[in-house]
């Protein structure tokens, strides 16, 4: 088959290496010092410069080439992400550190850096090269920690538990997925999960946690999934003439 996944090569590890050190396990670490200093909501809007930053780096190292097309459904996605999150955005943004908004503002780049940098590497099988970019971005991040913070002294079997199924499923699930469709859709259509995020917790807030179902949410929703069909909408020309 023409999609077939190459063999595991010295060049592929490396290459999927550096994205999981770079460009996975950096941003996490940035996006958790900045969240002592800042709101959860204004991260969220800084996080949402990832796809116009996807798309820039797609059009100039990808080729794959910024239409208008495209970057309305970029700012219509964005557009979606500030409806959801803005409320609570104003009021974060007075409490927030410039230091706090810099560092989210430079993890949303890296993220974009590591969509184009997945596109570009070797077509290894996705759980291959999720093991490579979790397993690289987890011995860097856990190295991080032990500089960073010291190791939990009291931590509840219940919180441990927590924390592997939150690597397991959100993390190393999802990673495989992440890198399946990247490899099949392109980097700007995935780029465009950084809009849905806080829509699943917000929905899930509502479902679970009893919280209250606002406006803003199914606005949100409509905007950001307009903007994601208008983004990625091939033209369809006839080829019967």
């Amino acid at each position: 088959r023409g999609d077939a996944a190459v063999k595991v090569t010295g060049k592929a590890i490396l290459a999927y290496s550096v994205i999981g050190i770079c460009f996975a396990a950096t941003p996490f670490v940035l996006y958790s010092i900045a969240a002592q200093t800042t709101g959860s909501a204004v991260m969220a809007i800084c996080n949402g410069g990832t796809p116009s930053v996807t798309a820039l780096a797609a059009h100039f190292i990808l080729k794959d080439r910024l239409t208008a097309r495209r970057v309305v459904g970029v700012m219509m996605g964005f557009l979606g992400l500030a409806v959801l999150v803005w409320p609570e955005a104003q009021k974060g943004f007075g409490n927030s550190s410039l230091f706090g908004i810099i560092l989210a503002i430079v993890g949303a780049a890296l993220y974009a850096g590591g969509n184009v940098g997945t596109r570009m590497a070797s077509k290894l099988s996705p759980l291959m090269s999720s093991l490579i970019l979790i397993g690289a971005g987890a011995v860097a991040a856990t190295l991080s920690a032990t500089l960073l913070a010291p190791w939990p002294q009291e931590a509840s079997a219940r919180s441990m538990i927590a924390v592997v199924l939150l690597g397991l499923f959100p993390t190393a699930i999802a990673m495989i997925l992440y890198v399946w469709l990247i490899q099949r859709t392109g980097a700007v259509f995935v780029s465009f999960t950084t809009y849905l995020s806080p829509l699943w917790a917000t929905g899930l807030g509502v479902i679970f946690l009893n919280e209250p179902l606002h406006w803003s949410m199914v606005g949100a929703l409509a905007l950001i999934l307009a903007g994601v069909a208008v983004a990625n909408m091939t033209s369809k020309v006839s080829s019967t003439t």
